[in-house]
């Protein structure tokens, strides 16, 4: 017994081999960041809140009283710089390298000078100021006192027809333009991708007509398809909304079902290649399948932005919800419980949609 207490004494300090069951390996010490780097970053900081200084519009000033004199600074350009010294000293304490604390700080030098060009601040200023104003305060309630009866026993503005048939343009024109606009946009997907495309020329030509697609939002669409229609014996309101989602939609669907392509499993194609499959074989055999479930997944994901984007087009003067949303917020003195009502209805609706996608989803991929 002596022997083994012997034995266990003796081994007492002697450290197990790195690796062995029982020992905990613990990860090395992050070595801190040369501060040479770090004086270079601070200094940086310095030039962008001279540059900030210098071209600075904003009169408003900080007092710094010391006891023996008081100094002054413009204000903002110094809170500026006290924020690039915290995000500076934040990464030094974290042992973050140069190159990333850069990065953070141009971050926080862009963020700065984008805000001082579009006088962010000061129209946030504004709007708090405003917020406690008696008129902000009698739309708020509006808001949020919503006029249910308008919403479900009341005209469209100027017509005979109920608000309620408005939801169902609404509807109606999402449905059609994501059936369309998911179709054209699988295509040119197709077309787009080096995978299922039947040359280079094609792929490069197809690309650039989707950014040019996607370049120009769904609004300045409904505008072009407005006045290029003009007006008929139906009106252009919902065709013009229709053609406005499904460039919309082209765009969105290509874009991602085209990456989709791009990532596609060689293995499937290179056997269509063997078997001496033509590309229109090989693309419905090796890749359609592949990439279906990303198809229905962003077609289900375009449809519910369609619903959204509709009451964004009424400010065009479609047809739809939106229409009327842009009427009731043009009369805003005595709109307010009709707007709160549409949008309480708006949100409702998109929930619902969203979760109807949710479940489609489930069940189909």
């Amino acid at each position: 017994m002596s022997s083994e207490v012997a034995e266990r004494r003796a081994t007492v300090g002697v450290k197990r081999p790195t690796g062995t069951p029982g020992t905990t390996q613990q990860r090395p010490e992050r070595p801190k960041p040369p501060l040479s780097s770090y004086l270079g970053l601070i200094l940086v900081a310095a030039a962008a809140f001279a540059y900030f200084w210098w071209t600075r519009e904003d009169t408003s000033v900080l007092f710094l009283p010391l006891g023996f004199t008081t100094l002054w600074a413009p204000q903002w350009p110094l809170i500026g710089f006290l924020v690039m010294l915290g995000v500076l000293v934040f990464c030094w304490f974290t042992r973050t390298g140069p190159m990333a604390a850069f990065g953070a700080l141009t971050v926080v030098i862009m963020s700065y000078w984008a805000g001082s060009n579009i006088y962010f601040i000061d129209r946030v200023s504004e709007v708090l100021d405003r917020l406690t104003s008696g008129n902000t305060r009698e739309q708020l309630a509006g808001y949020f006192n919503p006029d249910w009866n308008y919403l479900f026993f009341s005209n469209v503005t100027g017509t005979s027809r109920p608000i309620w048939g408005e939801w169902l343009i609404t509807l109606c024109m999402a449905v059609v333009a994501t059936i369309i606009g998911c179709f054209i946009g699988l295509l040119l997907a197709m077309a787009a991708s080096p995978v299922s495309s039947p040359n280079k020329a094609t792929s490069q030509g197809i690309k650039a007509l989707n950014s040019v697609i996607r370049s120009i939002p769904d609004v300045a669409w409904a505008l072009l398809f407005a006045a290029f229609i003009g007006s008929t014996a139906y009106g252009y309101g919902a065709l013009a909304a229709v053609l406005a989602l499904i460039m919309f939609n082209i765009g969105i669907v290509a874009k991602l079902l085209g990456e989709s392509i791009d990532a596609v499993n060689p293995g499937p194609i290179e056997a269509s290649d063997a078997a001496g499959a033509n590309l229109l074989q090989r693309d419905r055999v090796a890749v359609l399948p592949a990439v279906m479930p990303s198809f229905i997944s962003y077609s289900l994901y375009v449809f519910e932005l369609n619903i959204r984007a509709s009451a964004a087009l009424g400010v065009v003067g479609v047809a739809g919800i939106g229409g009327e949303l842009s009427r009731q917020i043009g009369r805003m003195s005595q709109g307010y419980e009709q707007v709160g009502a549409i949008l309480a209805a708006l949100i409702a609706v998109v929930l619902l949609v969203d979760l109807l996608s949710m479940w489609v989803r489930r069940k189909l991929l």
